[in-house]
């Protein structure tokens, strides 16, 4: 009797989905406006090119300081998140002149980069459990 159990749980472990959602808590947000957009990449050759996001997600800002936005239904894996803050919510990371960003922006495991941006693996996150909790702090472009 034991041996069937044994054999019906490996069975249901074996066939288990191999799914999660991450939880992104999105800090250091200046004011209640615009949205948060979230671009999730599970490929190096994808990251951070427009349109070749695995998901785009849109969150509203009702409250400054902290959010958590959830992205779930992820297959298990590694992950890089870029998140900005669109605050006259035209769509876009806007720029100045020479390309620095204007808007406050994010990404995964929170990289020390300046003249540059963060690459794939830099940013990588591994999704291996049902639920990955992650902290990114809006930061905006400086000189020193």
């Amino acid at each position: 009797m034991r041996l069937s159990y044994i054999v019906l749980w490996a069975g249901l472990h074996f066939f288990a989905p191999e799914k999660g959602e991450i939880i992104v808590q999105v800090k250091n947000i200046e004011a209640p406006k615009g949205c948060l957009r979230i671009a999730l990449y599970n490929r190096e050759e994808d990251f951070l090119r427009e349109g070749n996001e695995l998901v785009d997600k849109v969150a509203p800002v009702s409250l400054a300081e902290s959010m958590q936005v959830a992205i779930p239904d992820l297959p298990f894996g590694k992950y890089a998140i870029a998140v900005y803050h669109d605050l006259n919510n035209n769509g876009k990371l806007d720029k100045n002149y020479l390309g620095i960003p204007t808007e406050p922006y994010a990404f995964s495991n929170n990289p020390k980069v300046k003249w540059r941006s963060p690459t794939f693996t830099e940013t990588q996150v591994e999704l291996n459990a049902a639920h990955k909790d992650l902290s990114v702090e809006l930061k905006r472009w400086r000189k020193h």
